[in-house]
């Protein structure tokens, strides 16, 4: 079984990435990870296909508390693709896995 997430809504008007922690926090809220964070179910992250980028503080603010929870399991539970269903391009990909990096060193920093 698997579950879709649209987070267009949560990139400004125009932009073409997702920026700023309190965003992150607000789409985290709006689509309640906390609680998909609990199902057995694989959530595709769905991304609009000209999206050039997911800065760290937006990623940070939304997913924190999943990469916590889940640890090395957050990548089978959350899969990221375009809205029209392609897969991410090599630099999306990396841009992802460089913001899961990211939040794993600051949750090691913080603690």
């Amino acid at each position: 079984m698997e579950k879709e997430i649209k987070i267009s809504a949560y990139r400004n008007n125009g932009a073409k990435i997702f920026t700023g922690r309190d965003k992150g926090i607000e789409a985290r809220e709006a689509l309640n990870l906390n609680s998909l964070d609990e199902e057995t179910e694989v959530v595709r992250v769905l991304i609009p296909s000209d999206t050039w980028g997911i800065n760290p503080s937006f990623f940070g603010g939304m997913f924190e508390g999943s990469i916590k929870k889940l640890g090395t399991k957050f990548t089978d539970k959350y899969q990221f693709w375009y809205s029209n269903g392609d897969e991410l391009n090599e630099s999306m990909k990396r841009d992802i896995s460089d913001n899961i990096a990211y939040v794993i060193r600051n949750i090691s920093v913080v603690q």
